[in-house]
């Protein structure tokens, strides 16, 4: 397929269709990245060793962004 095909494609998407896309664009365009790898792993040796926030801390942190426009 043609990048004016898949232009075409896109074009016609439904927004929905769309964000899908950039997501998975995005994902594939960061997976193979050793920085981002990196990152995944210490998150994960982080919630492993118990540094994570339960769903309270997360809804009280995601109302302070809200409120500073974030």
């Amino acid at each position: 397929m043609s990048r004016n095909e898949l232009q075409a494609v896109v074009d016609r998407s439904s927004i929905e269709d769309r964000l899908f896309l950039s997501a998975y664009l995005q994902h594939l365009a960061t997976r193979d990245d050793p920085a981002v790898q990196a990152e995944l792993a210490n998150a994960h040796r982080e919630i492993t060793r118990g540094r994570k926030v339960n769903l309270r801390q997360l809804k009280r942190l995601h109302r302070t962004f809200t409120n500073t426009g974030l």
